[in-house]
């Protein structure tokens, strides 16, 4: 018979290196599987923008193009609205090389009517528009993404206002950012509509209630 004796260090060594890679399993089991399922879990259970929900679009320094949509879920913007597309309205920013100077350009996804700064009329858009950072001083645009559309008009839509406004940085550099502001959801947001997934239906129409 053969007794092994091992070094007390050595067996500390071993049992610190299992202990690593537990703690490595764990760590590996929690990123891959655990955290990702909270996330959709979370924002699954996130409630919808409201009217008046504000969010700011600002480039990072060495950033010359940015992305931004608009849509139900997947988008950057989450409306969390039935029949709403993904990437419903895709804004492409692209800045100026040297100066605070910017170009929006717009791509619709979906059934999009859009009122450009300095305009009065609500147009159906085709193709892609664009836009400058120019026109949005003073002035904004409008976007009206439609899930519900009715002898050529939206019956059912959430209606953004984009605006462009300076700002001093933290490194007292003046910046420009844009806001896309939430101003409406027609008729309503009927808020005991919630899917498994997270998405609202539209209210009624006053015209469909009374019919009922």
């Amino acid at each position: 018979m053969i007794l092994l004796i091992i070094p007390t260090y050595l067996n500390v060594a071993v049992s610190i290196a299992g202990l690593a890679a537990l703690i490595g399993l764990i760590l590996i089991v929690y990123g891959l599987l655990v955290r990702p399922a909270v996330a959709i879990h979370a924002d699954r259970e996130a409630p919808p923008p409201e009217e008046g929900a504000v969010h700011e679009i600002i480039f990072d320094g060495a950033l010359r193009t940015m992305r931004f949509s608009i849509g139900q879920i997947d988008s950057d913007f989450k409306t969390r609205m039935n029949e709403i597309k993904e990437d419903h309205l895709v804004l492409k920013i692209t800045k100026d090389r040297d100066l605070e100077d910017y170009e929006i350009q717009l791509s619709a996804g979906g059934y999009v009517l859009l009122r450009m700064p300095h305009s009065k009329a609500m147009e159906k858009m085709q193709g892609t528009e664009k836009i400058t950072s120019a026109e949005l001083i003073g002035d904004t645009a409008v976007f009206r993404l439609a899930a519900n559309v009715r002898d050529g008009r939206a019956a059912q839509y959430v209606e953004f206002e984009l605006a462009a406004k300076y700002f001093i940085n933290k490194v007292g550099e003046e910046r420009m950012k844009f806001l896309l502001t939430l101003k409406k959801i027609f008729p309503s947001l009927d808020k005991n509509s919630r899917s498994k997934k997270g998405i609202y239906m539209f209210g009624r129409l006053k015209s469909q209630q009374a019919e009922e």
